[in-house]
């Protein structure tokens, strides 16, 4: 009876270790699966592809009356793209914008990302800056638009405040167009 007994201890062993084998695999296929569907959702929620165009009017729409004196943003931190522009009024953060603004208009921008940016014009005629260099985190730069016209403006990204950051793709290249157009609302 004893050698029966022993292959019994022995067949439920094995039995044991074959089961908890069976449960770390199933365990690590979902653990993977989840971290896939995870990374998946990261990707589509920062899918910063689009270019999103800002107006805040009055009236239903932009007239030289109804264009705002000034609009503000910050320059944000993604995983995918490393930096994106989420301007008010925005549905979602991009990498590009176009803002419309009244003539003597100002666009308000602050640095919340893990790197300095420096605001330039890129094209259009000369906005006046107003602490272009971004240096730190939190840090605010005005954009003033003495005439009428359209402005492109985009920012030089500097080096990670913290080393270790990691991100999906290309940097992004920040680019904002101004139309600036009417009277002051």
């Amino acid at each position: 009876m004893e050698p029966e007994s022993n292959d019994q201890k022995q067949f439920d062993a094995q039995v044991n270790r074959t089961g908890k084998f069976a449960l770390e695999i199933f365990a690590g296929v979902g653990v993977f699966a989840a971290i896939v569907m995870s990374t998946i959702a990261l990707m589509h929620s920062t899918d910063s592809s689009t270019t999103t165009t800002v107006i805040r009017t009055v009236g239903a729409a932009p007239t030289t009356q109804s264009l705002p004196a000034s609009v503000s943003g910050t320059i944000e931190h993604v995983t995918k793209g490393c930096h994106t522009l989420n301007i008010e009024g925005m549905a979602q953060s991009a990498p590009t914008a176009t803002v419309h603004l009244a003539v003597g208009g100002k666009l308000n921008l602050q640095d919340n990302d893990v790197m300095p940016h420096k605001l330039f014009r890129v094209s259009g005629p000369q906005p006046s800056f107003t602490n272009a260099d971004m240096t730190r985190m939190g840090a605010r730069s005005t954009v003033s638009f003495p005439a009428a016209g359209t402005y492109v403006l985009s920012t030089k990204a500097g080096e990670d405040y913290t080393k270790g950051i990691k991100t999906i793709g290309e940097d992004n290249t920040l680019k904002i167009r101004v139309v600036v157009g009417g009277a002051p609302a």
